[in-house]
């Protein structure tokens, strides 16, 4: 009797179909524009931006007014889809492909409960991920426990996606660091929405593997000047992170 390991039949299935792709060049590479010149240069200068000496200086985040729609509608639950312009620094937004400008945001909500007696994650994307679909399906088991679910488009990716750029593929190394700065600024912004105006008592940040990326760079954001030597540390760490 033949058995056959699924777990190894998928990596090398993968492996000679990354191969394949990579010989062949039928799709374009990451960052086939190089660095992104100017553009980098004006992230390296606003890394420090990200991390205040002052407790509280970058607090409160800018506050957002979502313009919602009703995408379904059940006895139980409620999706709604949002668009925001996105909150990030002038400067950025002159970076920013014109189809990254306004955020687009998925929000999956038990009915009948009160935010005061909900909790709400806000699910970063990872690489590749285009649309909501994956992440709501995450939050559906959750609307059980009443917690909800709030889904960000990350730009440069679904309908944030620059029309020149196929796919997942980054044009720029300064495009990465635009996605994530990116996301942080609204992520935060987000937050401030769930708590000063949705009503929300509790909430918390996930992501796979960018979008885990991206949640440990919202954490250091979020960092107590008081913590000290460690906070700095760790600042130290994420700015050679991204710089590198």
């Amino acid at each position: 009797m033949v058995t056959v390991n699924i777990g190894m039949l998928h990596y090398v299935i993968d492996h000679i179909y990354g191969a394949f792709m990579h010989r062949t060049k039928i799709s374009p590479p990451f960052f086939s524009r190089g660095w992104g010149g100017s553009k980098l240069e004006l992230l390296e200068r606003m890394i420090k931006d990200l991390f205040p000496e002052v407790e509280g200086q970058n607090w409160p985040p800018s506050l957002i007014q979502p313009i919602w729609r009703t995408v379904w509608e059940t006895r139980s639950a409620c999706l709604r889809e949002g668009v925001f312009r996105t909150t990030c620094d002038e400067q950025l937004i002159s970076a920013l492909p014109p189809e990254s400008h306004t955020a687009r945001v998925a929000f999956l909500a038990p009915k009948h409960v009160p935010p005061q007696k909900m909790a709400c994650v806000v699910h970063l994307a990872g690489t590749g991920d285009h649309s909501f679909d994956r992440r709501l399906h995450l939050g559906g088991p959750l609307l059980k426990e009443n917690i909800a679910t709030m889904v960000l488009e990350s730009p440069f990716y679904g309908r944030r996606r620059p029309m020149l750029q196929h796919g997942a593929k980054l044009l720029c190394v300064s495009d990465l660091l635009l996605l994530g700065r990116t996301t942080i600024d609204e992520t935060r912004s987000l937050l401030h929405w769930l708590d000063s105006e949705a009503g929300f008592g509790k909430m918390g940040v996930c992501g796979l593997s960018m979008g885990k990326n991206n949640l440990v760079l919202q954490l250091l954001v979020e960092l107590n000047p008081s913590w000290g030597p460690l906070r700095s540390r760790l600042i130290k760490l994420l700015k050679i992170n991204v710089l590198v």
